[in-house]
């Protein structure tokens, strides 16, 4: 597992950008409310939703991500607020605070359903990550950390489903990209 407090140290926040599931369907988004970055990283998400008028909370286990997002969100003058928060151990017991969770490149089974609690009624959620096995060491390649096909679908089969790609990729085929999978659902 990557030493993440490590990782932020040496990477810029200038360079964090937007997953492309919110990037490419941010017609999907209400027009303003309250937002969470779900593992953001150095929050290319909730830069975004900011300056598209989100009051955005951006949450992480490092805190050399979280001090880079909250000096650059006072600098730019954003409403970004970033907390250290350990996701895996000690989610935060929130039920409907937001209108929108974007969650890229984390995936951790045993609190993914919170996603669903933390929403709203009519929040949506934007959901990327890998799937299938490691394609050309892109993303993880323990298997745990990697959803299987359709595995999204079932775990949010109670929402209502606004777009959905599954790029799957297998072991022995080489495509030249790993699987990710993509979706936007409302709860």
């Amino acid at each position: 597992m990557p030493d993440w407090e490590q990782v932020y140290r040496e990477k810029s926040i200038d360079a964090a950008s937007a997953a492309d599931v919110l990037l490419n369907n941010s017609h999907l988004l209400p027009e303003n409310g309250e937002a969470l970055d779900y593992a953001c990283g150095l929050a290319g998400n909730a830069f975004y939703l900011a300056s598209k008028g989100f009051n955005v909370r951006s949450w992480d286990l490092s805190e050399t991500a979280i001090d880079q997002v909250n000096s650059h969100a006072k600098k730019t003058f954003q409403k970004v607020s970033g907390e250290t928060i350990d996701l895996e151990t000690n989610p935060p017991e929130l039920n409907e605070v937001f209108d929108v969770v974007v969650v890229s490149y984390f995936l951790h089974r045993e609190t993914l359903r919170n996603l669903y609690h933390y929403l709203k009624k009519g929040g949506v959620l934007f959901y990327q990550t890998f799937s299938g096995s490691q394609v050309n060491g892109k993303g993880p390649s323990r298997e745990a950390f990697r959803l299987q096909r359709g595995e999204l679908l079932s775990v949010f089969s109670d929402m209502q489903l606004l777009f959905y790609r599954e790029d799957y990729s297998v072991k022995g085929h080489d495509d030249n990209r790993a699987g990710e999978v993509f979706m936007v659902a409302r709860k």
